[in-house]
């Protein structure tokens, strides 16, 4: 069951470049992206209503866009305004159109009551032209559903594991050793942790203080900050929140969106101060891409596990660190409750 009146992820910004158009799916269904000047972006049911040729094939022309199949027209409404060969133009002639949000380098669609859209629930990332930030992005396509993702991402116990000789290796053991503070959050959880005495920065030839936070919401969105300080940092700070410069401060923005029950596309972005060395990003992002390659294939045995077994009657053994995964789910079921009784 997906949530439908939330904002999700369709594309980067940097994917509509130019004015052709681009074909999405969210939530099973087929989105067509297209821009309409320098600063507006149209998403529009991905068929025409004639023979359901596919819009994302047709030609954006001033005001909306035409299918190339017979040459239909239709403005930024939604309404045909052009049969060719006819003055006449069909009552149910008409294309749905979805509310559309361009934020931090990305472009979001509201899937449910356009009335209800309301662009103050979009998350505030760190966005790729930010420039306090050096910024690397990219995206990735899983054959799983949606919250397995969500899952992963809600529980990064499995770093030292999954990622042992990546992600684990390059941050050092003892994310499965300890369980992060966790405050619900209207609209998803946060997560915040010290980690006492961690492998040199790239900055600092001596172990760090590190202090990870991040808030996850829904319906998958993912914002991290990371930052290392001298030892001792943590201590003096009362494990809670740091005050400080950092030596090293890193960020991660990242989004879930459902294509279907059983595919999704990741949209990740890992970035750092920019006033730190440029060239330190590029090794990072190596090992980011390739745990999220890492990740990709245990969610997907998970999947087709799943698809073995659906109804499987054993229940699944919870551990200390499934609470990040099951408080999220509780604001996931919640929302969809809240949105299916309007």
């Amino acid at each position: 069951m997906f949530l439908k009146n939330c904002w999700y992820v369709a594309a980067w910004e940097s994917e509509l470049a130019d004015r052709e158009p681009i074909a999405r799916r969210i939530l099973g269904e087929p989105i067509v992206l297209f821009r309409t000047g320098e600063d507006m972006v149209a998403a529009m049911a991905d068929r025409c209503p004639h023979r359901r040729a596919p819009l994302s094939m047709g030609r954006v022309e001033e005001g909306g866009i035409r299918c190339m199949y017979h040459g239909l027209r239709f403005d930024l409404a939604g309404q045909c305004i052009e049969v060719p060969g006819s003055d006449v133009v069909p009552p149910n002639c008409t294309v749905r159109v979805y509310p559309v949000h361009r934020q931090d380098d990305w472009i979001w669609v509201w899937m449910g009551d356009p009335a209800l859209a309301d662009t103050a629930l979009v998350p505030k990332a760190f966005g790729l032209s930010n420039p306090a930030y050096e910024m690397r992005a990219g995206q990735i396509d899983y054959a799983a559903n949606y919250m397995l993702i969500n899952d992963n991402l809600c529980d990064l116990s499995h770093l030292d594991f999954t990622h042992e000789t990546t992600l684990g290796l390059a941050t050092g053991p003892g994310w499965s050793a300890s369980t992060p503070r966790i405050q619900m959050l209207d609209r998803g959880i946060r997560m915040e942790r010290w980690f006492v005495g961690w492998p040199k920065s790239p900055r600092n030839p001596e172990p760090v203080d590190n202090w990870t936070t991040y808030d996850y919401l829904a319906p998958g969105v993912f914002l991290m900050e990371n930052r290392s300080y001298p030892p001792g940092h943590a201590e003096r700070s009362d494990f809670g929140a740091p005050e400080g410069e950092p030596f090293t401060y890193r960020v991660e923005q990242q989004a879930v969106t459902p294509l279907s029950a059983t595919e999704t596309r990741y949209f990740f972005a890992t970035g750092m101060d920019a006033r730190m060395p440029a060239q330190l990003l590029e090794p990072i992002f190596e090992v980011v891409n390739a745990a999220f390659a890492e990740d990709r294939a245990i969610i997907e045995g998970q999947q087709r596990i799943w698809d073995i077994m659906p109804d499987d009657d054993d229940p699944m053994a919870f551990i200390a660190h499934d609470k990040g995964p099951a408080m999220f789910r509780r604001v996931m079921d919640r929302l969809i409750r809240e949105s299916a009784t309007g």
